[in-house]
């Protein structure tokens, strides 16, 4: 046997298959020849069955007819003037924030992960600590050790409601923390952070950076990542980089992450993007062009016809179908015994299906997702990925997370199966 040590590096042979688009691949294959009756239904990867407007589309190719010169030639690091002003504009109509277009403000190729990819890139040195609250998007943990940071997981009690304990997250502090990740619609619970919640939050924050100041060490900065922010329909907060405690103000070192992919179904066209303070945007930008340039321009031009004021209505209206699916996905499962949590927002639901793990434990069955997937035909996400990385991620084991982004009677289809199946257990 070689001992010779392998050319890749270790970070990278650590990472294993993306769960999201490695299920999608794997369900591709068990469907292949396989009677329409037989197919597994896909309810695992995050996107809306509704198409993308048409809207946009046009928009886009009018653009290329008109001004093909500049869909063609390099853009500007920080993204088109125009895009730079449509999201400062609705920035300051969904969440009452005034950004500087020029100097606040930067799309990011490879949409929200790739927004993500960059603050990690401009912020951490190997070693610093990035907090996590979790259960919480499966790729955080790969990608802060990507960047050379070490994940700080936190499990706080009670987290489907109410999310990171400000106790917890005092005691998770150090003077190498250097990021907190938070967010809103939290994949995979739906979390929504209340004001109280977040100004409890952002006092222990501005506490430790307070003090930070004074001891000369580096503030912790906050990754606000909500990709879902459009699925938020009832009592939206006020955003944590609005919130000021004792004269510190939390926009010094917040930086906001989202884009059109899960508002629009615009999914495929990659456009992320920051808003945060000047001097970060700044570096930022300069990682960005030694990584990859600048955003496609194809997808710059989609987003900001995705962004028009007129559009709202449009997101509005793909929320809501998207909510009531979820509503009803929720009634029907809970009509079988089945323990569901009413998200506060987002189209994910965390089933908890641990009552029937000894019934399903007895065949030989260990996760409620292969549960689904060999006795209902039904492919959901292990709640054990939204915890990778940390110790005591077998809890949720026999939880998963359903995506209630399909079409309604494919939801239904999909719960009948759920149904048979749990039958068959009793």
């Amino acid at each position: 046997m070689s001992n010779t040590k392998s050319v890749f590096s270790d970070v990278a042979l650590s990472i294993g298959e993306s769960i999201t688009h490695g299920a999608r691949m794997r369900i591709a294959k068990l469907n292949a020849g396989c009677a329409e009756k037989d197919k597994i239904i896909d309810l695992s990867i995050g996107t809306l069955d509704t198409a993308t407007d048409q809207y946009i589309d046009n928009g886009v190719i009018e653009f290329i007819k008109t001004k093909p010169e500049l869909i063609h030639q390099f853009a500007p690091v920080k993204g088109f003037d125009f895009l730079l002003a449509a999201i400062a504009k609705r920035n300051e109509r969904v969440h009452g924030l005034v950004y500087d277009p020029a100097t606040e403000i930067m799309v990011t190729p490879g949409g929200i992960k790739g927004s993500i990819a960059v603050v990690l890139h401009t912020l951490l040195n190997p070693g610093d600590e990035v907090i996590v609250p979790l259960p919480n998007w499966p790729h955080y943990g790969d990608m802060i050790h990507l960047h050379g940071g070490k994940p700080v997981f936190v499990q706080s009690n009670n987290f489907i409601e109410k999310g990171l304990d400000p106790v917890d997250l005092g005691r998770a502090i150090t003077e190498k923390t250097k990021l907190l990740i938070l967010g809103d619609c939290i994949n995979p619970t739906g979390k929504v952070y209340t004001n109280e919640e977040l100004h409890n939050l952002a006092a222990v924050i501005a506490r430790h950076n307070v003090q930070r100041l004074k001891d000369k060490l580096n503030p912790i900065f906050v990754l606000y990542d909500c990709p879902y922010e459009a699925h938020i329909l009832q009592n939206r907060s006020q955003a944590l980089a609005a919130f000021s405690v004792d004269s510190y103000a939390l926009r010094d070192h917040v930086i906001n992450v989202t884009g059109p992919g899960k508002t629009y179904g615009m999914h495929g066209d990659r456009i992320g993007y920051l808003c945060g303070p000047a001097a970060f945007i700044e570096v930022a930008a300069n990682v960005q062009v030694n990584l990859n340039s600048f955003a496609c321009t194809y997808g710059q031009v989609a987003c900001f016809h995705a962004l028009h004021p007129s559009m709202d209505e449009v997101a509005l209206s793909r929320a809501t179908n998207a909510r009531q699916n979820t509503l009803h996905m929720i009634d029907l499962l809970r009509s079988y015994h089945l323990s569901v949590h009413t998200p506060q927002g987002g189209y994910f639901i965390f089933v908890d299906l641990s009552a029937y793990a000894d019934k399903y434990g007895a065949l030989g069955i260990s996760t409620a997702e292969q549960f689904l997937l060999e006795k209902a035909r039904v492919a959901a996400i292990s709640g054990e990925h939204f915890a990778e990385g940390y110790a005591h991620a077998d809890q949720y084991r026999h939880f998963v997370r359903i995506n209630c982004g399909r079409e309604r009677d494919v939801l239904v289809q999909a719960a009948g199966r759920v149904k048979a199946a749990l039958e068959e257990l009793r």
